[in-house]
């Protein structure tokens, strides 16, 4: 008996093709169905639930444990979503779209040395696989920016430690966190910087470091309260 298959998920929103078929015991043919259909549905939480028993149930399935890992990926648990690619990939190590799969969560979780390897690992077995080429491509891109952020990091907060009492450092700090989308910080080192004496109020408003800051609630409340 053939079963129909659920599409598995491919890295960059791009949908990648269907796995074959297997011959499965009846329970576990039912199971992953059943699973198949409730991830469909969006009941994430019952098809993982459906899926598990399948997976219990034939250990060797390929579908199954692809099934497993895409519905983990979609439910954000992403470290259970990587064992789940890797059973699938010790049972089928060329498989191209859970290889690229497995690669789109490890950038998810922010791995991109861990995506690049994938990717490698799929272009010397097909070089000639394109999605791979592009996704490889993105976590290099990715890792680029990742070393970047981390590097200004590390230089903003090696000038808070160096010069604490300094508004500037403290300022300069809060710049770089607003920049990189970290709001939290960079109130927590604006005001800092302000407890320290950085009186340019009229600066913040137009410093295009700050753009997002600005359309905060607690940028307005942060300066009519100094202002004050």
């Amino acid at each position: 008996m053939r079963t129909t298959l659920f599409v598995a998920l491919a890295l960059a929103g791009l949908l990648v093709a269907v796995a074959e078929g297997q011959q499965k015991p009846p329970d576990a043919a039912a199971l992953n169905a059943r699973g198949v259909a409730l991830l469909k549905e969006g009941k994430l939480d019952e098809a993982i639930a459906e899926l598990q028993k399948a997976a219990a149930a034939d250990p060797k399935s390929v579908v199954i444990q692809s099934n497993l890992a895409y519905a983990y990926d979609r439910q954000g648990q992403l470290d259970d979503a990587v064992a789940a690619y890797r059973k699938v990939l010790d049972l089928d190590p060329a498989n191209a779209v859970v290889r690229n799969n497995l690669g789109a969560v490890y950038r998810k979780k922010g791995q991109h040395d861990e995506a690049i390897r994938e990717y490698e690992e799929l272009l010397q077995r097909d070089p000639e696989n394109a999605t791979a080429k592009a996704n490889l491509e993105t976590a290099m891109q990715g890792k680029t920016i990742a070393t970047e952020r981390q590097n200004q990091l590390t230089a903003a907060q090696k000038g808070v430690e160096t010069r604490p009492n300094d508004p500037r450092a403290a300022y300069e700090a809060a710049r770089v966190y607003a920049r990189l989308g970290d709001a939290d910080n960079a109130f927590m080192w604006l005001a800092k910087s302000l407890d320290l004496g950085f009186d340019q109020l009229d600066f913040l408003s137009v410093d295009p470091a700050l753009i997002n800051l600005r359309k905060d609630p607690r940028f307005q409340k942060l300066l009519e309260e100094r202002r004050r």
